[in-house]
Order: structure tokens, then C-alpha cells, then sequence
């Protein structure tokens, strides 16, 4: 049994997608994270003996555990090919890690970050209002350049649902639920999202986490 330690909002949003997709039995586990906008504590002190990172999500794999969103989709999409979730192809399948590589580096750990957990990047709270302000130029840089690559398409990368749609799917509910106007801003991303919103499997893991798209 593989079990997804997540939490509501997160980016283990993408992974249950994924497990949902390939269909293998699973469980979820939820773990309870602080969500103050300047807090950086993890709540459950369980979970740090499961991953000692503090970071969602984990995902257990018998007696082993597997973090990092990027590993987890590959490994999940690897170990279950029939899903298609991967593409065979080594250039597109580079596509999809160069995708996941920046989207877990250059804009959720780092743009996003600033804006929401400052205190990772200075120490002085007077200078939390520059670092988030900077989090928010870099995000928008970010969303331009997503953007801009999904011009004319439905799926990340051309012609293949990948484990990448549903990481960026993660990013694009979020700001949607933030209040950004994500629609009249981007509407090849909007696009790539109603493809991906319109699959069974991502329907049942929005129920099952209570998000409304």
C-alpha cells in the first residue's frame, strides 16, 4: 500500500492526482502544517520522524519513504508506465523534468517562499515587506513565462496528459483561490487546466480534498 502524506493546498495536491490516475491502491495520510502567512513551524511533530525535511508531501513505499514532489511523480509514473503519465520519448521525457525541475526550484521554493514564508530569507522582520514584494515580481515573471510555453497547447508537454499537468494545476488553483485573476491573465494556462480539470481522476482527488476549482 502506498500512502501520500499531504495537506490541503499543498503541492502533494499533484502526487494524489497522480496516484489517483494510475490507480493503484492508497491511502492518505493528512498532516497539519501551520498556516499563518509568517509562521514556519510544522504542526504535527509526527511527520517529522516520516520526513524530517518538515516539508510536504512523503509518500511511504513499503519501509521506505520517498519525498520531493518531482520524485514522486516519477517514481509513480515510472513504476506504473501503463498510465502513460511519462513520455518514452528521451527528449520529451527531459521536457518533463526540466518543467518539474524549475516549477519545484525557481518558483514554489523560491518566488513563492518569499511571499509567503519570508522569514527563510531574512531575519529581521522589517524586511519582510521587500522580500515578499520581490516574491511577487518573481511570481509574475514566472506565471508570464508559463504562459508564454503554453501558447496553443492543452497539455504541458504537446500531445501527452504528464505527471507535469498536474504540478501545474497545483500552482494555477492556488492563485486562482488567492483571487487572482487567472483567466483574464492567462488564458493558455486556463486552458492546459480546464483539459486537466475535466479528468475524471482529478475531479475525484478536488472532492476528496474539498477544493472547488
Amino acid at each position: 500500500m502506498l500512502t501520500l502524506y499531504r495537506a490541503r493546498g499543498a503541492g502533494s495536491l499533484a502526487p494524489h492526482i497522480v496516484l489517483e490516475e494510475i490507480g493503484a491502491p492508497y491511502e492518505t495520510r493528512e498532516v497539519m502544517i501551520n498556516q499563518g502567512s509568517r509562521a514556519d513551524v510544522l504542526v504535527d511533530p509526527e511527520y517529522l520522524a516520516i520526513n524530517p525535511k518538515g516539508r510536504i508531501p512523503a509518500l511511504r513505499v513499503g519501509d521506505e519513504v520517498l519525498t520531493e514532489a518531482p520524485a514522486i511523480l516519477t517514481f509513480l509514473a515510472r513504476r506504473h508506465p501503463e498510465a502513460g503519465l511519462l513520455p518514452t520519448e528521451p527528449f520529451a521525457e527531459a521536457r518533463c523534468f526540466e518543467w518539474m525541475n524549475w516549477l519545484a526550484t525557481a518558483v514554489h521554493a523560491g518566488a513563492f517562499s518569499q511571499i509567503v514564508r519570508p522569514q527563510r530569507f531574512v531575519s529581521d522582520e522589517k524586511d519582510y515587506p521587500a522580500v515578499v514584494a520581490r516574491g511577487r515580481q518573481h511570481v509574475a515573471t514566472a506565471y508570464t513565462y508559463i504562459e508564454e510555453q503554453l501558447a496553443g497547447r492543452d497539455t504541458a508537454v504537446p500531445r501527452q496528459f504528464t505527471i507535469v499537468d498536474p504540478y501545474l494545476l497545483f500552482f494555477y488553483l492556488g492563485s486562482k483561490g488567492a483571487g487572482n485573476p487567472m483567466a483574464e491573465r492567462y488564458p493558455n494556462w486556463t486552458r492546459v487546466s480546464e483539459t486537466a480539470l475535466a479528468r475524471p481522476a482529478v475531479q475525484r482527488v478536488l472532492a476528496k480534498e474539498g477544493i472547488v476549482p
